[in-house]
């Protein structure tokens, strides 16, 4: 499998998803890109603005552990999930990692956003 793939199967996943709302992700290579293959996936989910963060992350599992084949979750290493598509946009900058823009010596990949049209 590769990326083109993951995301591909993502989008059919979450366009299909009733009880949370996703309106768009992305992948970003995890680790600074050094394991290949990893990916952290940063989601934009409005329907769980008022969520806490660790009850976010466990819907998006949860989701992806009944969505996609064990060969297809282990691409994903680390899911952040974000209130709005603007929140992840900002955070994709970073690779959807908690570091500081002050950080000179991290090198960010352009993490590409895929946006989800409702069905």
């Amino acid at each position: 499998m590769d990326k083109d793939l993951l995301v591909e199967k993502l989008k059919i996943l979450f366009q299909q998803e009733k009880e949370i709302t996703i309106d768009a992700f992305g992948l970003a290579p995890a680790y600074g890109g050094m394991v290949s293959n990893s990916f952290v996936l940063g989601v934009s989910a409005p329907s769980m603005a008022g969520d806490e963060q660790p009850d976010k992350i466990q819907k998006i599992i949860g989701l992806l552990f009944s969505g996609l084949k064990p060969e297809e979750r282990r691409w994903i290493d680390r899911v952040r999930v974000y209130d709005n598509v603007r929140e992840l946009k900002k955070q994709a900058q970073n690779d959807f990692e908690e570091i500081s823009n002050n950080n000179d010596s991290y090198v960010s990949f352009e993490t590409e956003l895929f946006k989800l049209e409702a069905v």
